[in-house]
């Protein structure tokens, strides 16, 4: 999926959780932590390819990117794909967040929702990702793909950055979060 596909995919899994399963009420400086949270979790497991969305919008990215590049075992869609690279993103972010905390006594008390953003972000790249006609190696080091629908219907999964994911998943994907944010609207109206 393209980087746009991903973050978009990551407020849908996010505004599925928070607005209508756990019906969180969100300050709005909540909401926009948990927002970028989500993109964040959303973006982390293309940082294994020096063309990633986010390497493009950090500064000196391009050149960062290459550097990093080799902590990433086998290149794109390896490590970072898998579930064992989620777990050391989950990790790694977490530990941001304890040290964060460190600096702002308030994050502690809401460090479980902005991880989760993170997760829920991370999973649903991988999700994403599934749903494309390379699948994902959630299993790494193995070398199978899983992907949806499974093999051997790969041919019907979508085209990364094709006219069906541009004109029908992420259309669908945006309206999708603007129904899910107009009924928490309208359930925190009713109150």
């Amino acid at each position: 999926m393209t980087y746009k596909t991903h973050l978009s995919m990551g407020i849908l899994f996010s505004s599925i959780v928070f607005l209508n399963v756990d019906k969180l009420e969100l300050s709005t400086s909540l909401a926009i932590i948990l927002f970028f949270s989500t993109l964040l979790g959303a973006s982390t497991p293309d940082l294994d390819t020096p063309a990633g969305g986010l390497w493009q919008k950090i500064p000196a990215g391009s050149i960062l990117s290459r550097i990093v590049r080799p902590v990433f075992i086998g290149g794109h869609r390896h490590l970072s794909h898998s579930l064992i690279g989620m777990g050391i993103f989950i990790f790694l972010y977490s530990l941001l967040l304890k040290w964060l905390g460190l600096f702002f006594p308030l994050l502690p008390i809401t460090s479980y929702y902005i991880l989760l953003s993170f997760v829920l972000g991370y999973a649903s790249h991988l999700f994403a990702d599934s749903l494309t006609e390379d699948g994902v190696p959630l299993l790494f080091p193995l070398d199978y793909h899983f992907g949806i629908p499974p093999n051997p219907f790969q041919k019907v999964r979508i085209k990364t950055g094709q006219w069906f994911e541009n004109l029908v998943v992420y259309p669908l994907v945006n309206l999708a979060i603007l129904i899910i944010i107009y009924q928490y609207y309208i359930h925190i109206v009713k109150r």
